[in-house]
């Protein structure tokens, strides 16, 4: 594969294991969000089928920036965040009208957190060196 597309062991693992992390949460949205409007399986569906691209963006930026490729950096960096967050949309859209204000900052600290996380490990990925 070449450099630019080669994921490795460590980026094989990040993405098992951020598809990993979407199954459990769309457990946690089944019971807490399901009698808001937000139907668990759309959410599921939602989150397992952006999981893969969202971390792959992730190791495609992470590569890109190292390279200094930046124009790919933008384009893996726009990917990365359009799947990040649009299981959160959905969540949006299917309860704007019945969820308690709890919940809605509930989800915008997870998304807050989550992003923050995310770049911190990006960034982190970049000054690492390569293994």
């Amino acid at each position: 594969m070449a450099t630019e597309q080669r994921v490795g062991w460590v980026g094989r693992a990040w993405i098992a294991g951020v598809f990993g992390f979407s199954v459990a949460r769309a457990l946690v949205v089944w019971p807490t969000l399901g009698e808001y409007g937000v139907n668990p399986w759309i959410f599921l569906i939602i989150d397992v089928v952006t999981a893969w691209p969202y971390a792959y963006g992730q190791v495609r930026v992470v590569n890109g920036a190292r390279r200094g490729d930046w124009r790919s950096v933008q384009f893996w960096a726009f990917v990365t965040f359009l799947n990040f967050i649009a299981p959160y949309a959905y969540i949006v859209g299917a309860g704007s009208g019945e969820m308690p204000l709890f919940a809605w900052v509930v989800i915008g600290a997870l998304i807050v957190v989550f992003g923050v996380a995310s770049v911190i490990r990006i960034l982190r990925q970049i000054r690492a060196p390569e293994s």
